[in-house]
């Protein structure tokens, strides 16, 4: 049986590591915060029930005018549903990515008239997702996601390619497996006893 002396030393233990626990997750979000507020592209960090939790300015521009009469009260559209900013096809993206935990790579959309490539990441499922929209008629934006969609496709091809190699190796291997075997049964039969 544990003294109280223990216990209490227990429990000091525990509630230190609690306090360290809540630091680490206080600097987590003001980290979060830093860099979705310093992100050139809209963006934003959506909670349960898909809520903002942050905007930056640039994805309060975005939302144009009714973003901007909401940031007044609430500042960085925090608590702000993201139905309220963006169309019902993004906010669909973004929930399934929230609730399923699967990211979401460069989707095209247009919105306004203007096209975007979408992202969202999940950083804790149903609990934290990152929303990021960047604008495909920017030409330094268009540069960049052309050389990433290269690389992608590149990348795909050559995984491809290993897979066929893979595939055709196996194959290779079995063929001459089996003709081995017909040349080894073929060769046993052909051999005929020595009369002497």
């Amino acid at each position: 049986m544990m003294s109280q002396e223990e216990l209490l030393g227990r429990i000091e233990r525990l509630e230190a590591e609690n306090r360290r626990l809540r630091e680490r997750e206080t600097d987590s979000v003001r980290t979060l915060h830093t860099l979705i507020r310093k992100l050139p592209a809209p963006s934003a960090a959506v909670g349960p029930g898909m809520n903002i939790l942050l905007a930056n300015a640039a994805f309060i521009r975005l939302g144009g005018y009714r973003a901007a009469q909401l940031a007044e009260s609430a500042p960085a559209l925090d608590g702000v549903p993201l139905n309220a900013i963006l169309p019902r096809e993004i906010c669909t993206v973004a929930e399934t990515v929230h609730t399923s935990g699967e990211d979401t790579e460069r989707e095209d959309i247009v919105l306004d008239g203007v096209p975007y490539t979408l992202s969202v990441y999940n950083i804790r499922r149903g609990e934290l997702s990152i929303v990021l929209l960047r604008n495909l008629a920017d030409p330094d934006i268009q540069v960049e996601e052309l050389t990433a969609r290269l690389q992608q496709t590149a990348d795909r091809n050559i995984r491809m390619i290993q897979q066929i190699a893979f595939l055709l190796g196996e194959e290779v291997s079995e063929s001459a497996k089996t003709i081995g075997s017909v040349i080894r049964a073929l060769q046993g039969s052909g051999k005929k006893e020595d009369p002497r």
